[in-house]
């Protein structure tokens, strides 16, 4: 019998969960035929209903994170540690999620594919857009995603001082497409006007299928 899942999401204020996420869950549910609960790290972290249903043993706690910064590096092992669960490398770090983000950069920027996951063309390297970081572990993870992906990762804040419009960096002259870093719509996406990776039916596809494959 396939594991549990409880994907554990950043999540809006209060601990309100996107509805993309909502309806990914729902349907790798279907797909598995195992419960997949959602747990938000903004909201406050009471025991799974999952752990007293299913038991410990019979739950993976899976991050649906895409960055090594504080919730990776502290917040994920402190509730791992609490619930006693197993848990999965934050999603970023995954190989196969990787390939499908430079697939999608690619397509962006409307280069063919090649014989590795970076872009070619004469075409500049299409924008990864994030939320800034300052640890040097998150620092050297987007190095390694822009070799990985051909593309540029650069930092946008989500929300400037005294505005409700997100501080967006100057993007240069001759930048290509540009890419949110973010699972589900917020306050970048709409000033972009780019849906987010999981409104992308090849990224959305990409992950289901992966979490899918899980124990």
């Amino acid at each position: 019998m396939a594991l549990s899942l409880l994907l554990l999401v950043h999540g809006r204020q209060g601990g309100e969960i996107p509805a993309a996420i909502q309806e990914l869950a729902a349907e790798l549910n279907q797909r598995r035929g195992a419960p997949v609960a959602l747990q938000a790290l903004t909201g406050s972290p009471p025991p799974p209903r999952l752990l007293r249903h299913r038991g410990r043993a019979g739950v993976l706690l899976v991050p649906l994170l895409l960055l090594p910064a504080r919730h990776v590096r502290h917040d994920l092992p402190a509730l791992a540690a609490q619930w006693r669960l197993r848990r999965l490398p934050f999603l970023g770090a995954w190989p196969a999620w990787q390939r499908a983000l430079a697939r999608e950069l690619r397509e962006l920027a409307g280069n063919p594919p090649s014989g590795d996951d970076r872009g070619g063309g004469g075409a500049p390297p299409p924008l990864l857009l994030h939320h800034p970081v300052a640890e040097p572990l998150a620092c050297r993870y987007l190095r390694l995603l822009e070799r990985c992906c051909g593309c540029r990762c650069l930092a946008a804040p989500y929300s400037a001082a005294g505005t409700d419009a997100p501080a967006l960096p100057p993007l240069p002259a001759a930048s290509g497409a540009v890419l949110p870093l973010a699972l589900a719509a917020n306050r970048l996406c709409e000033r972009l006007q780019a849906p987010p990776l999981l409104e992308r039916p090849a990224l959305r596809l990409a992950l289901l299928q992966a979490l899918e494959r899980l124990p």
